[in-house]
């Protein structure tokens, strides 16, 4: 098969190859896509070869957590001794192999330079994955791109060594000059990888606090006052506690939240609203869009709330743990706090 024919083929099946790449497994496929390798049938399903992912991938500079980046050692070894062969026989033939062997090498570091900032876009975008392991991936990629530093500058030193046969020179002094750049990129990623656990390790720390405090607060546990002095965490002065099923207006919710000084008999209602039921009630699409921008979460969700129904406002506290711990890497926490005492968080541009 001649390569038109192939682009012509992948052209005719191009819906069958993106669903394939899309859902990674397919029940069937055409006969001629299996004739040239381009799926593997294991165990009643049919899989795109892991070459069209790579090429894929690559291209738009993406990379999943599986990604283990090329450090080229096989490639090195054989250049330096198609060098020394070189030296003795300068015959086409080695010539075109060294030709061949420096840009494939070349290409594969261009390559991995954006396979390597499609994950690590990849870690700082994701939304989903547990903050441990975000944390011990980032590790592992710092290390392999530590890793890198040493093998570019090892990279850098053979091809410099072919600067001396004048067929190379000019081609690897091009080469040379984007190799300084691509170690540029390198240098960045590094510090982005340490910002990113640095960030990641403190949201981890601020989310096992909310955690208590959600709990606390969730189970109206009068140990909170305690907890939130003693961390100097969100809140410095005492809670006062609110009947869920009380009626409480504007200006009064303001008073509660705001002061924490004015003691008052606890009342519990017999009836608690599950949390679930109070984000259905208050409609979270519609918060997350007023609060979308805001200078202050908090006073964001009082607004809104008291909108929606007064009867809800003492649980703002607790819709905004709520936005704390499921939109956190949309926010920005300051070290300022608003008049009700409470820290005050925005919702990043």
């Amino acid at each position: 098969m001649k390569h038109i024919e192939l682009l012509n083929l992948l052209c005719r099946h191009r819906k069958i190859l993106d669903s394939a790449y899309k859902n990674k497994k397919l029940l069937s496929v055409p006969q001629e896509l299996i004739e040239i390798g381009l799926f593997n049938k294991v165990g009643g399903f049919y899989y795109l070869n892991e070459i069209y992912f790579t090429f894929v991938d690559t291209l738009l500079a993406r990379a999943d957590f599986s990604y283990i980046a090329e450090d080229f050692d096989k490639e090195l070894k054989k250049l330096i001794e198609l060098k020394e062969e070189y030296k003795l026989n300068k015959s086409n033939y080695l010539r075109d192999l060294i030709f061949k062997l420096l840009n494939r090498i070349y290409q594969g570091m261009k390559n991995r330079d954006k396979r390597l900032l499609g994950l690590i876009e990849k870690l700082e975008n994701d939304e989903v994955s547990e903050l441990e392991f975000l944390i011990k991936e980032a590790r592992s990629i710092l290390k392999d791109v530590e890793e890198i530093m040493v093998k570019n500058e090892m990279i850098v030193n053979v091809f410099e060594g072919f600067m001396e046969f004048g067929d190379f020179k000019e081609f690897v002094k091009d080469i040379l000059l984007d190799i300084i750049h691509l170690n540029q990129n390198v240098d960045s990623y590094l510090k982005r990888l340490r910002e990113f656990i640095t960030q990641t390790e403190k949201k981890r720390r601020f989310n096992q606090k909310l955690f208590k405090i959600a709990h606390l607060i969730i189970n109206e546990d009068n140990r909170i006052d305690n907890f939130l002095i003693t961390k100097r965490f969100v809140i410095k002065q005492k809670f006062e506690y609110v009947p869920d099923s009380a009626y409480v207006n504007y200006e009064k919710i303001r008073e509660i939240i705001g002061k924490f000084t004015k003691e008052r008999k606890i009342k519990h209602s017999h009836v608690k609203r599950d949390l679930e039921e109070v984000i259905n009630l208050i409609d979270l699409k519609g918060l997350i869009k007023s609060i979308e921008g805001s200078e202050d979460i908090f006073k964001s969700i009082i607004a809104y709330v008291g909108k929606i129904d007064k009867e809800l406002l003492n649980e703002s506290v607790r819709v905004f743990v709520y936005i704390l711990n499921h939109f956190d890497k949309k926010l920005t926490y300051t070290k300022e706090y608003n008049e009700f005492n409470v820290r005050v968080v925005k919702w990043k541009a």
